[in-house]
C-alpha cells in the first residue's frame, strides 16, 4: 500500500497564508469597533481565512491510499471512492503566470475532483506522486468510458503531452491515451 500525502513544505505556506489573513482581518475586529460595514467585511475575510486554515489542517492530517478497487481518504473526513461508483471526474489547471503551459506545474497547479455517491474528493497536484493517481484515474476513465467535460479532456491531453490542435479525440488522444514513457500504468490503460 502506498500512501500519498501533502508535503510539509507546501502546507507550511498554506498555514502561513491562513494565519496572516486571520491576523490582518481579525486585528481591526479585536482592537476596536469598526462599525457595521467594516465588521461585516473584516469578519467575512477572517472567516474565509479560518476555513482555509481548516482545509489545510485536513490536508495535513489526511493520506490517500490508491487501491485496486478505488481510492481511500484516511484522515478526519475518511471516505472510500470505489472506481465502480465513480460518476464524474474533473481536472482543472490553475496558472500562476500568464504562460498556460500545463506540463510545467512549477507555474501553477492542477486539481483533480472525483465525484460519486459518497460525495466528492479534491486532490491538488501538490500531493506526493500526483501523476500516479492521475494515471490510475485516466485508466478508469478509459475502462468505464466516463464522459468528460471539454476542459477536463483538454487538461488530460495537455498533461500527457497529447494536445490535439484540431480538438479531435482520435486513437491515443483520450485521457492518458498513447502515453509512452516506459512506465507501467495502473490498469494498463494509459
Amino acid at each position: 500500500m502506498i500512501y500519498h500525502r501533502y508535503p510539509a513544505r507546501s502546507l507550511m505556506w498554506d498555514y502561513c497564508r491562513a494565519a496572516a489573513g486571520l491576523l490582518i482581518a481579525g486585528t481591526p475586529l479585536i482592537m476596536g469597533s469598526p462599525g457595521f460595514f467594516f465588521t461585516l467585511l473584516f469578519g467575512t475575510v477572517a472567516a474565509l481565512f479560518f476555513f482555509y486554515g481548516l482545509r489545510t489542517v485536513n490536508q495535513h492530517m489526511s493520506a490517500l491510499e490508491l487501491r485496486e478497487d478505488g481510492i481511500m481518504n484516511h484522515g478526519p473526513r475518511k471516505k472510500f471512492f470505489g472506481w465502480d461508483d465513480l460518476s464524474n471526474v474533473r481536472l482543472r489547471y490553475y496558472s500562476t503566470t500568464r504562460d498556460k503551459n500545463r506540463r510545467n506545474l512549477d507555474s501553477g497547479w492542477m486539481e483533480l475532483k472525483l465525484a460519486g455517491p459518497v460525495g466528492q474528493l479534491r486532490i491538488d497536484s501538490e500531493i506526493s506522486n500526483f501523476d500516479t493517481i492521475l494515471d490510475a484515474v485516466a485508466g478508469i476513465i478509459e475502462r468505464r468510458n466516463i464522459e468528460l467535460d471539454e476542459t477536463t479532456e483538454q487538461n488530460f491531453k495537455a498533461y500527457y503531452g497529447k494536445e490535439d490542435p484540431d480538438g479531435g479525440n482520435g486513437p491515443g488522444n483520450g485521457p492518458g491515451g498513447g502515453r509512452d514513457d516506459g512506465r507501467n500504468h495502473p490498469g494498463g490503460m494509459c
